[in-house]
């Protein structure tokens, strides 16, 4: 079955998210859509907010709060040693502390949610700053469906319909993330754990 990926921005971080709640709440039931869709927030400063379902993915990244396990250590270590050469013991605890920040924001991330790379650095050039998106990568009926209820104030939308090669392309991106919930069963959680055990 060939994917729909669809990309509707709105100017402001928060946008994105209000114009899925109002359009949520116009719904009597929650259409297939509503479940399948993931947000982005392009702040000013470059970072990247994803969190919701890419593709079948659950993805949660906030990359302003990325930071550097190791990048913090040189940081202490340097600026406890230009502290204390400057000022003394005094330098020393204002030195640890500030050369601690200033790595952990410049070093290399290490301690990180898995980022899809390929599909973040293209949604961070769709994406204008400050402004937010609403991504579904679907069918294309339930796109037609989600572009018509967050119709309003939005001022682009993307759309395409995936070759299996960028289909394929985008599932790699994601591998990393874990598969999103299917939402809750009428049945409940035993249930669903119990048919999920049961021998093909």
């Amino acid at each position: 079955m060939a994917l729909d990926f669809a990309l509707v921005s709105f100017p402001g971080v928060n946008s994105a998210a209000e114009a899925f709640a109002a359009a949520r709440g116009r719904m009597a039931s929650g259409p297939a859509w509503t479940r399948e869709v993931g947000f982005v927030e392009h702040h000013e400063n470059g970072h990247l907010v994803l969190r919701g379902t890419f593709a079948g993915h659950y993805v949660d990244v906030d990359e302003g709060l990325h930071v550097s396990a190791h990048g913090t250590t040189e940081g202490v270590a340097l600026g406890a040693v230009i502290g204390t050469v400057l000022a003394g013991p005094l330098g020393l605890a204002v030195g640890t502390v500030t050369g601690g920040l200033i790595g952990s924001q410049f070093g290399t991330p290490s301690e990180v949610d898995p980022e899809p790379e390929p599909l973040a650095e293209r949604l961070r050039a769709a994406v204008p700053a400050p402004g937010s998106a609403i991504v579904l990568i679907a069918d294309a009926t339930d796109v037609d469906e989600m572009i018509a209820a967050v119709d309003g104030n939005r001022t682009q939308v993307m759309r395409s319909t995936l070759t299996p090669e960028e289909a394929a392309a985008v599932q790699a991106s994601l591998s990393t993330s874990p598969v999103a919930s299917a939402g809750p069963s009428p049945r409940g959680e035993a249930a669903v754990e119990a048919s999920e055990a049961e021998p093909a």
